[in-house]
């Protein structure tokens, strides 16, 4: 993968005729992308960012519960008027962090 590196980002998306939904992607999220992309045969995480992200921030608002499994990705894509990473580094700065391993022991 070179210089890109995978993370679970924490994600803002602005939906028309919604309030704005934060959440957090996990590993299930970017496995189901994996897999999804493969059938469909959609470009790489790095050559499409803002498919990837509506993506995965749609299998995250499903598996947590935010929004109601009957939304499809079709309707979901269709209805996000914006969606950004706001995950943030020990800084305070806005980024995808490697998120930090078990302590040493």
């Amino acid at each position: 993968m070179g210089d890109v590196k995978l993370t679970s980002p924490h994600v803002r998306v602005v939906r028309e005729g919604q309030d704005p939904l934060e959440i957090q992607t996990a590993n299930p999220d970017l496995v189901l992308w994996d897999m999804t992309r493969v059938k469909h045969r959609w470009p790489k995480f790095d050559e499409a960012p803002f498919l990837w992200l509506t993506f995965v921030s749609w299998a995250a608002a499903r598996r947590t519960g935010a929004i109601s499994p009957d939304v499809t990705w079709e309707r979901w894509s269709a209805d996000v008027l914006d969606v950004g990473d706001i995950s943030t580094d020990e800084a305070g700065e806005l980024g995808s962090p490697t998120l930090p391993g078990p302590e040493p022991g």
